[in-house]
This record gives structure tokens, C-alpha cells and sequence, in this order.
């Protein structure tokens, strides 16, 4: 008698790592079968549901696994590129400071009395 079939094809196997095999390539779930079958009543079909039930938690979590390895992938590559935005602001906050400063100097200068005289005195030459 087969001792493994799965749920969701017409595959059979006397083997576990087959049905192991089985289950991995196609995603679908073996179930395994007692050789004397089913004679324990209840307690036989509920092993049944039980090891069908454990299939399909392994099924899962196999699942949920690559969802998280995906979704952690999609999170590295956001992280990757909100890096180079923030370098890229970082840059463009160094170019303003350094040209706040040099307007600050210039305007410094223009409020000094040297600075004050010249600006009138380029001023009276170009209208005298």
C-alpha cells in the first residue's frame, strides 16, 4: 500500500524523502498514510488531518519565508537609496553654507567704512 500521496495531484510514493521531493518542486502537499489504514476510528483520520495539517504549516512558513526575504531585500534597496539622497543632500547643505558664508563676508565688508567708501566712490564714477 502507498504510504504517501499528495493532496493536490495523483503523485504516490512508498517513500518519505520522495514525497519530500515531491512537495518541494511542486509546492503541494503529501500526505502520509498509515500502512494498516485507517482502522483507529477517529484517532486514525485525525493523525490524517494532522500530518496533512503539519504539510500545510511547513507549506506556509516556506512561504512566509521567501515573503520576508523579498520584502527584506525591497527594505535594503529603499535603505540604498534614501543613502544616497541623504548624501546628495548633505552635499547641497555643504554648497549653501559655504556661499552663506562667502555672502555674509561680502556683505560684512560692504557695511565697513572701507567698504562703504568704495561702494559710494564706484558709485560717483559711473554717474559723474
Amino acid at each position: 500500500m502507498t504510504r504517501y500521496q499528495c493532496g493536490s495531484c495523483s503523485y504516490r510514493s512508498d517513500h518519505l524523502g520522495d514525497a519530500q521531493q515531491h512537495s518541494q518542486q511542486t509546492g503541494h502537499v503529501c500526505i502520509g498514510k498509515d500502512d494498516a489504514g485507517p482502522t483507529g476510528g477517529r484517532f486514525g483520520k485525525a493523525r490524517v488531518v494532522v500530518k496533512a495539517g503539519a504539510g500545510v504549516l511547513a507549506a506556509t512558513a516556506i512561504g512566509a519565508v521567501g515573503a520576508l526575504a523579498w520584502k527584506c531585500k525591497g527594505l535594503q534597496e529603499e535603505r540604498d537609496g534614501l543613502l544616497s539622497m541623504a548624501s546628495g543632500l548633505v552635499a547641497q547643505l555643504a554648497e549653501a553654507t559655504a556661499e552663506n558664508e562667502s555672502l555674509r563676508s561680502e556683505n560684512d565688508y560692504l557695511k565697513s567704512a572701507t567698504g562703504a567708501a568704495k561702494t559710494l566712490k564706484s558709485y560717483d564714477d559711473r554717474v559723474g
